[in-house]
């Protein structure tokens, strides 16, 4: 959470903070974070940002809920039963990288680096964990590598392809356009603060089409 800056309500010991939402998302929403005695005390969207409008999606408005659960993973977790009985004890930090190292060592040396493949995509990560430092350490491992994501290099190729670069139009012209085709994304449920940029665009006129194997929401609110 990156604080930008903080109002004081009534109480001294409660404020509210300004940050953005750090999951891997094209709204990049902005937050109102009401802190009390240090503690995170409610989660809402800046209902002042043009894009967030007050509203967060289902995935952040329990996000304070699983910061605070006492069963968040904290520190090092070795499991010490059978895969599925949800048995672990806790490790020290270096006795957690002593035994990733040996195991990466003994793989690499009977099997070849490329028996190692990194698995993993944003999630709730910046640039810098993201497209950064991890993969700098397994290109020098010769880990085999990786496309993180199957929606967004295809986007970025498809976009690449008509436009020439990989970067898409402001969200908020979308609500300019006539012909709207939303291929295999249900935009309802995913991308909810574009929705109402795409429902503008349609009382103006515009016509909008799904493309997708399943019959979602957003299939059913289409022309």
């Amino acid at each position: 959470m990156n604080t930008l800056h903080s109002t004081s309500q009534s109480r001294e010991d409660t404020k509210v903070i300004r940050a953005a939402c750090s999951h891997d998302c094209p709204d990049a929403c902005s937050w109102l974070v009401t802190v009390k005695d240090g503690v995170a005390v409610g989660l809402s969207g800046d209902p002042g940002h043009p894009f967030t409008r007050g509203t967060l999606c289902a995935k952040v408005n329990h996000y304070l809920e699983r910061v605070y659960d006492p069963k968040r993973v904290l520190y090092p977790l070795r499991r010490v039963g059978q895969k599925g009985e949800g048995r672990f004890e806790r490790v020290g930090w270096d006795e957690a990288l002593t035994d990733i190292t040996d195991r990466l060592k003994r793989i690499i040396a009977e099997f070849g680096p490329t028996a190692i493949m990194p698995y993993s995509y944003a999630g709730n990560q910046g640039l810098i964990q993201y497209g950064s430092l991890d993969r700098r350490f397994f290109s020098r491992l010769g880990a085999t590598r990786l496309e993180r994501t199957l929606c967004g290099d295809t986007a970025t190729a498809g976009i690449a392809a008509t436009q020439g670069n990989g970067v898409g139009i402001d969200p908020e012209d979308i609500s300019r356009s006539r012909f709207i085709i939303l291929w295999g994304t249900n935009t309802i449920v995913t991308n909810l603060h574009l929705w109402p940029y795409i429902r503008q665009a349609r009382e103006q006129g515009a016509k909008i089409v799904v493309i997708d194997p399943l019959r979602t929401r957003t299939a059913d609110a289409a022309d």
